[in-house]
């Protein structure tokens, strides 16, 4: 313990003052010259002793509340041991070091942690004396403080930059600020130099403090820590992850969402309310699209996983949210903000080449319910089946796709229509069965198809032949990466055509059968692609089509031919991180509006590739980009929280005082007061003292009363 006002101890000597009273006060029992008063002789010595009792009493009372004074004008305080004490008059360099993480945003009933702290830093800056010196840093700066400059004894340019810090959503870590707080004290001159951190000490903030070890322990500086949190474990509910995506395996399409929920607490936490907005609608419209419930117990995390329909805008995001009954803890934590890639409409020229009046029997009957499956809500592909005889009054310019299913030939006019069609940029796909006839083929397409040998069959019995290894690298594939890739083995096939082994290197096998032939083959023509399937999208050759691969295999060779595969992104953004996308080729006017309503302008690369970069990532919540040559968004991105700051668990602090120096740190749990030794953080004793004063003053006139 130390004394900040030791020369206020020489009014403990003002104890003498109540002792003089009582002796020059004392009272005697008169005496009363009677012949018969043995009765009031007894009752006159009981009053006497009553009355020195009492005031014996008084005196240690009145002493008491003197003793009580004198010690409290002395400011008592409890402090860590192991501080080197220096004169008052020693001139101080103090750099004050504001922890404006994302985790001083924690609310409790008194208001912020951060709010709590800029209150003790103007109290530790207006203690200053003139000799003293000063600078403020923040771990987190931002736009609207400006950069740190010297060492300053100006107190009100100190409150200033502490009025400044504002509250972020950052996860910087501790290191930068005090490697930066060492190098201006450094420099100092002044005799006493001095670090003040006001954290919460949670162990994100330290998780490179190691390196500071050596540091602290060769130089001269005092590193006080005022813990905000006052040694208290914070609790917290949080989502740390999100994973979106579309789930082409499923017949409906729909968007699936996996969230992550952690309990960063000692409570268990049943019936947890997690629900899914889309956020694409104004506030006062946002409509809650699924809700589902959790049980957490204490330091646990679950998986709540959603599946919604695809929505109908087309640049959807929304977000995940926690209801948490408990007020207090961190807020933005309990959302999670999500884009979903937009998905272009491909309109499809399905030729059907073997018809049926039995609508099951036609080569396009499985084809078109995998492009437009009877339940989705909203299909992205839109087929248009026709029949070779239909095909003078249609153009293959209007479509994305054509599609020709088991096709024995085309009119010639359409033949060359076709063909010029793909060099273009159109997109064309094959499927073979027992039209085709490969000796027109090979001679009226072989500008889109491999050169074709003969079909060959595999007899039932044995099984068939399936699908061979293969790489879910490639685009087509990534679907059945995982726990989808069981899916590939499933189909048999029965009867394929071969084709005859290419020389030119320029046709791809993207799927194989088990015995090495080609099954899906790409080739390019001109500006545009095309694609054979070696066997049959019916089942007269195989049984792919009732397989629960066949939908999301179409779809996703529909979707690669036409350049709409969904690409889920690097993953998430998080405050402060750089989000960059690449442009187009033509010069564009770009604009971002950020979760506030500012508008900012990205910066634009040209080398090595032209990129647009844009890093004022501050705040989570969801960036839209408008081009000034056009109307509506052009497109988003999502910006969340690091959910390393959501684990408020503390830092060992024995641990950090002995890798940091023991004789070099103090931890404090209140603001910090001027001293003897300087500025110092410490348990203040003096208003505990002052109160107890006050009682025992209040007692000494109830039994003064009492006396008379």
């Amino acid at each position: 313990m130390h004394l900040l006002n030791p020369l206020f101890l020489l009014g403990i000597l003002g104890v003498a003052l109540p002792i003089l009273i009582h002796l020059m006060g004392r009272r005697k029992a008169p005496l009363y010259r009677f012949a018969a008063i043995d009765f009031i002789l007894r009752s006159q010595k009981r009053i006497e002793a009553r009355l020195k009792l009492q005031n014996l009493f008084l005196l240690l009372l009145r002493a008491g509340v003197i003793l009580l004074v004198a010690l409290a004008l002395a400011k008592p305080l409890l402090q860590e041991k192991g501080l080197s004490i220096a004169p008052m008059e020693v001139p101080s360099s103090n750099i004050f070091i504001v922890d404006n993480s994302f985790s001083m945003n924690y609310q409790t009933g008194e208001g912020t942690l951060l709010a709590k702290v800029k209150v003790w830093a103007r109290e530790l800056a207006s203690s200053l004396t003139p000799s003293d010196e000063g600078c403020v840093l923040a771990v987190c700066p931002t736009a609207e403080q400006s950069a740190p400059g010297e060492l300053t004894p100006d107190k009100g340019q100190l409150l200033e930059s502490i009025e400044r810090i504002g509250p972020t959503f950052c996860s910087n870590t501790l290191n930068p600020s005090l490697e930066k707080a060492l190098s201006f004290l450094k420099g100092s001159k002044k005799e006493l130099r001095r670090i003040f951190l006001f954290t919460d000490l949670t162990q994100n903030s330290w998780r490179e403090y190691q390196k500071l070890g050596s540091v602290f322990k060769e130089g001269p500086v005092f590193l006080h820590i005022i813990d905000v949190a006052k040694g208290q474990s914070l609790s917290n509910l949080a989502i740390t992850a999100l994973e979106s995506s579309y789930d082409w395996t499923k017949k409906d399409g729909k968007v699936h969402l996996k969230a992550t929920v952690h309990n960063f607490s000692e409570a268990n936490m049943k019936n947890l309310l997690v629900r899914v907005r889309w956020g694409d609608k104004p506030a006062s419209e946002e409509k809650e699209v699924a809700q589902g419930f959790l049980d957490l117990p204490p330091h646990s995390q679950a998986v709540k996983e959603f599946f919604l329909d695809p929505p109908q805008e087309a640049i959807p995001w929304g977000y995940v949210e926690i209801m948490e009954s408990a007020s207090g803890g961190l807020v933005a934590d309990n959302q999670r903000f999500f884009t979903l890639p937009a998905v272009k409409d491909i309109s499809v020229l399905l030729i059907d080449g073997a018809p049926s009046i039995y609508l099951y029997k036609s080569e396009s009957f499985y084809l078109e319910r995998a492009l437009n499956p009877v339940r989705l809500h909203r299909s992205y592909i839109k087929p248009t089946v026709v029949i070779p005889q239909e095909l003078q009054s249609v153009s293959f310019k209007d479509f994305d796709l054509v599609i020709l299913a088991n096709v024995k030939e085309l009119p010639p006019k359409k033949v060359s229509e076709l063909i010029s069609y793909v060099k273009e940029g159109g997109k064309v796909l094959f499927s073979m069965g027992t039209n085709v006839q490969p000796e027109y083929y090979n001679s009226s397409l072989a500008d889109l198809v491999p050169k074709l040998r003969m079909a060959i069959e595999s007899p039932v019995e044995s099984g068939g032949l399936q699908f061979g290894p293969l790489d879910t690298t490639h685009p087509i594939l990534k679907v059945f990466s995982g726990e989808n890739a069981a899916l590939l083995g499933t189909p048999n096939f029965y009867k394929v055509f071969l084709i005859e082994p290419q020389t030119a290197g320029k046709v791809s096998t993207i799927l194989s059968y088990s015995n090495g032939a080609p099954a899906l083959l790409e080739m390019p023509c001109g500006k545009g692609r095309a694609m054979l399937f070696t066997s049959t999208f019916d089942r007269d050759w195989t049984d792919l089509p009732v397989k629960p691969i066949f939908l999301p295999l179409v779809q996703q060779i529909c979707r690669y031919l036409t350049d709409n595969l969904v690409e889920m992104g690097p993953g998430e953004v998080m405050v402060g991180q750089e989000w960059e996308m690449p442009l187009p080729q033509e010069d564009i006017s770009i604009e971002v509006l950020d979760p506030r309503g500012n508008f900012f302008r990205p910066i634009i690369q040209t080398q090595p590739s032209r990129a647009m970069t844009f890093s004022q990532t501050d705040y989570p919540g969801i960036y839209r980009l408008k081009r000034k040559e056009q109307q509506g968004l052009w497109t988003v991105f999502a910006v969340n929280v690091d959910p390393r700051e959501s684990d408020l668990s503390r830092i060992d602090y024995m641990q950090l005082r002995a890798t940091l120096g023991e004789d070099r740190v103090s931890l404090g749990h209140t603001g910090p007061t001027m001293g003897p030794e300087g500025l110092v953080a410490g348990v203040r004793l003096w208003p505990a003292l002052f109160l107890a004063a006050l009682g025992l003053l209040t007692l000494e006139s109830f039994v003064a009363g009492k006396t008379r």
